[in-house]
């Protein structure tokens, strides 16, 4: 695991950092977005998850449940998409996703914490679970900041339990342009609408 928490007090380099990144955010390969995804994989079937992962400039997922196929969810952020969504492609229901690696930084004015971490299989410090119904889920706020600090410390980052967290509501209404860029005209366009309605008009 590659080391966490630089402090540097330089903003020239900050700056740097930030403007190198990409400019769009969502599913990457070799460094270009793609849109893509199986069409096989349908909200009657598949699952879809999403979260806001902030302070991560680049991030991967691999799935660990040995009775799921191999599969990568791979992102990279872009200057304004900093605190912008995370949007798994469709994945099968009851896979386990682990943090491989994530970069990022916080802080403001002079001052910033880095991170750049490379996690081991044995090292599963932030586990994504999606449930066994298929379905679209949301994961809340998970900050990069706390994931880097726990992994630091050789702690596990709790995640919530889908669709049961504080910000749940606002995510919805946030994540329509996401999955309208990434999904629009397809069935998972559809289930996410249908799916935001039953979230925003659910009692607290």
């Amino acid at each position: 695991m590659k080391v966490f928490l630089k402090l540097v007090g330089a903003l020239a380099l900050t700056s740097t950092l930030f403007f190198s990144c990409a400019s769009t955010s969502g599913q990457v390969k070799d460094g270009k977005y793609i849109g893509q995804y199986d069409e096989t994989m349908t909200p009657e079937n598949s699952c879809l998850v999403f979260f806001r992962f902030p302070g991560n400039q680049i991030s991967e997922f691999k799935q660990i449940n040995t009775k799921k196929d191999i599969d990568t969810q791979s992102f990279e952020y872009g200057l304004f998409d900093i605190f912008g969504m995370t949007v798994f492609k469709p994945c099968k229901p009851g896979s386990r996703y682990m943090l491989t690696k994530f970069q990022g930084s916080s802080g403001s004015g002079w001052y910033h914490n880095y991170w750049n971490m490379e996690l081991k299989p044995c090292e599963q410090y932030l586990v994504i679970d999606v449930p066994d119904e298929p379905g679209i889920y949301c994961f809340d706020v998970i900050d990069g900041e706390s994931v880097a600090y726990s992994a630091s410390n050789g702690k596990k980052f709790e995640v919530s339990e889908p669709d049961t967290g504080k910000h749940t509501k606002n995510l919805y209404k946030s994540a329509d342009g996401d999955f309208k860029r990434l999904y629009g005209n397809t069935p998972w366009y559809d289930a996410f609408i249908e799916k935001k309605e039953q979230i925003l008009n659910k009692a607290d």
